[in-house]
């Protein structure tokens, strides 16, 4: 009786698995993805992908086994979606040779593009998505050919519910309005303006504003009363562009509330860091914005990314004639 009763407290306290099956406690900043190892001719892949829900990133553990008599060039490791938005790593990875009879483990981090529209407008990745392929590409030695394996890694329903309940966000990204004179107005005030190269040029999209050798990126978005953008900038021109970061603003119907506070810093991404509020020719600057306000109601409030007074050429000249509409993209 002794003797049973030593045993039973040793293997509660060296083999707790041993009484019961205890369940593993589920990591709340994670979501965990199930999928089948594989065997593909001389490659065996065992792969472990789990959603980092704080950093948004997903985190990739595989294990490669060559049973080749070959050695298996690894070419590239990738992760998508069913759209196609296809990520690569954030970590380092560059092609090897896994050679005969040889396993090798890898981790790697990805951002991965869950939603190509809302990344395009916002900057933002979006939510995670509820299957991702992994996708391995890899080629034998001696053989000009490449050979890809797509593994569908798949999360658990309910998992995937209680994270869309608890994390997804209704998001509002604002994209340039094609769909007035923006275009006609800007190229008549070009050509007003002596000293710009000819034939002067502008083209207005749902992101972007290219005029006479300067191409302005927008991406923004709105959430929790905040605006939150990023205006990428790179000069292809000839001539000189004075940045004034004060003049730059995004307002509701054109008028700035006095309970609105902004905040604008410019990054000179390349170029002469003398004078990051000058972009010389092959400069690339980037404007970051935020600002709190309340818009009350997104679909009939307008707001106008304010650029007239912003952008500023020789002799003071301003380059853009006026500020530019924004209309809203809702994403749940």
């Amino acid at each position: 009786m002794k003797l049973s009763l030593l045993l039973l407290l040793l293997c509660t306290i060296l083999l707790p698995g041993c009484i019961g099956n205890k369940k593993q406690q589920t990591d709340t900043n994670q979501l965990v993805y199930q999928t089948a190892g594989i065997n593909s001719g001389p490659l065996h892949i065992e792969p472990d992908l789990k959603g980092n829900i704080k950093q948004q990133d997903l985190s990739l553990q595989i294990k490669l086994s060559n049973a080749e008599a070959k050695d298996i060039e690894i070419q590239e490791i990738t992760v998508n979606i069913p759209d196609g938005s296809n990520s690569t790593p954030t970590t380092a990875f560059t092609p090897f040779l896994l050679k005969q009879g040889n396993d090798t483990t890898l981790n790697l981090k990805f951002n991965p593009f869950n939603d190509a529209r809302l990344y395009q407008v916002t900057g933002m990745n979006g939510s995670f998505k509820p299957a991702y392929n992994i996708v391995i590409s890899y080629s034998k030695s001696g053989s000009g050919s490449i050979y890809t394996l797509s593994l569908k890694s798949i999360a658990q329903n309910n998992d995937f519910l209680a994270y869309s309940k608890k994390h997804a966000k209704s998001v509002i990204g604002y994209s340039f309005n094609t769909r007035n004179d923006f275009n006609e107005k800007q190229k008549r005030y070009l050509e007003t303006l002596k000293q710009l190269p000819q034939p002067q040029f502008v083209f207005l999209s749902d992101q972007e504003i290219a005029v006479c050798g300067l191409n302005f990126r927008l991406k923004n978005f709105y959430l929790k009363d905040t605006l939150n953008a990023e205006l990428f900038i790179v000069n292809h021109a000839d001539f000189q562009v004075q940045i004034t970061p004060d003049a730059l603003d995004i307002t509701k119907d054109g008028e700035p509330l006095p309970v609105e506070t902004k905040a604008v810093t410019v990054e000179k991404v390349s170029g002469t860091q003398q004078n990051p509020y000058m972009m010389e020719k092959g400069d690339r600057v980037l404007i970051h914005f935020k600002k709190h306000v309340k818009v009350e109601d997104v679909d009939k409030q307008m707001l106008r990314l304010n650029i007239k007074e912003a952008f500023m050429l020789k002799n003071n000249k301003r380059l853009f004639v006026g500020d530019v509409e924004l209309l809203p993209n809702h994403f749940d």
